[in-house]
């Protein structure tokens, strides 16, 4: 009987320390997967984060505080704080950050490798070609070169349209340039292109002693001048002319009226009757909308500048009010006490009222982004980005600035301002503390620096400096000199793939009035 109880008593016993066994190795994993570990040496609990890299090119060696910590990808268990931490590969240079390490946070880090020996590689080269002009359409996917050759024995003037891709696809084999238009002509002729944002459509305007004659050219096919469309718009010779971002439309704008027309169906729309005395800002998106922002005439008073914005399909129909509580200071003084502002409160959200001070500037511009859920808007004091979603505004500046380019991820956007160039994050993942919504400046960069893109990736950026080429992280670390002399070229950029940087160079005109062109790659990564 006692041996009964004492067995009991010994079951009981296991079963609690079971019990307990269980419950605390439950919170040993809990705190272990927030980030706590046990110092035995100090004796004390410490919190930790993790660090993880993700290089490319893989297979990277990996160094925090110059201690290898093997190859990438690669995660590190990190105390919180500051580190120095570098990426070399064998062939490539080396990439230097300091990172900070948060409790319980991940820190995630994508370097990307640039070789140290960057190879040439000739892509084309035209010989005995007298260069006329070219023109690359927005997104650097697709260049037009004219050419022409005066034939010996009947004298006239043969004109060749080339199309070099500079984004090619693996299985395309078509040959690269290629014509994709051929004329002759019996005298020389002044020709100009206007090529729509996605490379395929051009309108050619050709001019001789005779006669000025409007075609449309479509390069993805081979043609003749008598087969291409001729566009009946001479009577907007005296316009501005421009394509909508849908490709679809020209515009036409003149002092007294916003016209459309439509390349399918050749076919004119009104969009805007100018008033004399108003001043009209409009834009157009990739969704086939066209914007418009007037002056608000009932809210404008001596002290605000008050606008209305406005979209309707690009034939001017389904007209829709997406703004109208567009208002904007007209005393610049009060964006002063933001230009001395370092602080995150700069960046605030906030609505927009005729009683907010924020807002501050005449209108000059705007640009929407869809893709983003957002529109850019630039005054003559400052700029501003509107969140369509949440229906608010966001500081981007505190002065007048240019918008130069969105990422191509549409979180992100490059400026510029009397201070430089920055970056302003409109949109980020959720939990990822090595982003801040906001604007920051670009370091590294001269304010006189050209030609400043994203790279694919929307976390690098390529520019020319002093007639040379840097790619560099977007906050300016990690600048690496690519090429020199780039005012040599006519075109410099970047592939979609990020592996080449492309050239296009025209050289000297010769005693027979004839130049070279040639394009080159060079293997970056």
């Amino acid at each position: 009987m006692n041996k009964q109880k004492a067995d009991r008593k010994i079951l009981t016993i296991i079963s609690i320390l079971a019990s307990i066994f269980v419950y605390t190795g439950a919170i040993g994993i809990y705190f272990y997967a927030n980030g706590w570990r046990l110092d035995p040496i100090n004796q004390q609990v410490i919190k930790t984060g993790v660090l993880t890299v993700e290089s490319e090119p893989f297979l990277a060696n990996l160094y925090i505080e110059g201690e290898d910590k093997g190859r990438t990808p690669r995660s590190e268990s990190l105390t919180v704080g500051s580190y120095d931490i570098s990426v070399y590969k064998t062939g490539y240079i080396e990439w230097k950050k300091n990172i900070q390490i948060k409790e319980e946070k991940s820190t995630p880090v994508f370097p990307w490798l640039i070789r140290d020996n960057i190879e040439k590689q000739n892509i084309f080269s035209l010989e005995d070609r007298k260069y006329i002009n070219s023109w690359i359409n927005e997104t650097n996917d697709h260049l037009l070169i004219l050419t022409s050759q005066q034939l010996v024995i009947s004298g006239t003037y043969k004109y060749e349209l080339w199309r070099f891709d500079i984004n090619t696809a693996f299985w395309d084999l078509s040959s690269n340039p290629r014509v994709v238009l051929t004329f002759d002509s019996a005298t020389q002729e002044n020709i100009s292109m206007t090529i729509a944002p996605n490379g395929t459509l051009a309108v050619m305007r050709s001019e001789n002693a005779e006669a000025t004659n409007y075609y449309l050219v479509d390069t993805s096919k081979t043609s003749t001048l008598e087969t291409l469309t001729q566009l009946d718009i001479g009577a907007f010779s005296s316009y501005t002319i421009s394509w909508s971002k849908d490709n679809n439309y020209l515009m036409f704008e003149s002092p007294s009226d916003i016209i459309s027309f439509n390349i399918e169906r050749q076919t004119k729309y009104l969009l805007y009757k100018k008033q004399v005395g108003y001043e009209y800002i409009w834009s157009t998106d990739e969704h086939g909308f066209f914007y418009g922002i007037t002056p608000n005439i009932e809210n404008t008073n001596e002290n605000i500048y008050a606008y209305t914005m406005t979209q309707t399909l690009m034939d001017g129909s389904n007209p829709k009010i997406i703004l109208s509580d567009l208002y904007f200071q007209k005393n610049a003084e009060y964006i002063e006490r933001y230009r001395g502002d370092t602080g995150d409160g700069k960046y605030i959200p906030f609505t927009n009222s005729p009683e907010s001070t924020k807002s501050v500037g005449k209108l000059l511009s705007f640009t929407v982004n869809q893709n983003g859920n957002g529109i850019y808007i630039k005054s003559d004091a400052a700029s501003y980005w509107y969140d369509i979603n949440l229906k608010k505004y966001y500081l981007i500046s505190s002065y007048s600035s240019d918008l130069i380019e969105f990422s191509i991820d549409n979180r992100k956007l490059i400026f510029k301002d009397s201070e430089g160039y920055s970056v302003f994050t409109f949109d980020k993942e959720q939990g990822d503390h090595t982003e801040d919504l906001g604007s920051k400046k670009i370091a590294n960069i001269d304010t006189n620096a050209s030609n400043v893109q994203w790279l694919s990736n929307s976390t690098y950026i390529s520019y020319i400096e002093d007639s040379t080429m840097y790619i560099s992280d977007k906050d300016g670390d990690n600048k690496v000199k690519i090429l020199d002399n780039v005012d040599l070229f006519k075109y410099i950029g970047v592939t979609f793939s990020k592996e080449f940087v492309f050239t296009v160079q025209v050289g000297d005109t010769n005693e027979a009035g004839l130049n070279s062109i040639t394009a080159d790659s060079y293997l970056i990564h």
